[in-house]
């Protein structure tokens, strides 16, 4: 079976959201890679709100490109209308992908949050999985 997982606002934002400057760079590159290896994970409409404010805002990112990001969560991913935490635990996620929690951390014994750690330098990937009490990274 699966792993459900979700990723946090922050993880999307890496990847939609390109930087002048080298760092930058390197974790759109590897947030987008990481995203692209997900099978269809899931995300709830205030990640997609909160990531759209940002991308219109912060990075002036055009609407027609905020569209398309749109149609692709709607396509690609589990959308879903609701609360995060309450969609987290309700839904029976064991993964959740943010870079803004504690990494390894167990919540109600159910979810585990995990931070996909984009490396400062290419060719450093890591994988993460959630099996049992923690998260691991190889």
């Amino acid at each position: 079976m699966k792993d459900n997982v979700f990723v946090d606002s922050n993880v999307w934002l890496y990847a939609m959201a390109q930087s002048d400057d080298a760092l930058g760079d390197i974790r759109y590159a590897n947030a987008k890679a990481f995203l692209l290896g997900l099978p269809r994970p899931r995300v709830n409409s205030q990640v997609i709100r909160e990531v759209c404010c940002n991308l219109k805002k912060k990075s002036r990112t055009e609407e027609a490109t905020i569209k398309t990001y749109v149609l692709a969560w709607y396509q690609n991913c589990e959308v879903v209308t609701s609360n995060v935490e309450q969609f987290l635990l309700a839904s029976g996620c064991t993964t959740l992908y943010s870079e803004d929690m504690q990494h390894g951390r167990m919540l109600l014994g159910q979810l585990t949050i995990v931070n996909p750690g984009f490396p400062l330098k290419a060719g450093q990937a890591r994988h993460c999985h959630s099996r049992g009490e923690a998260a691991r990274c190889v």
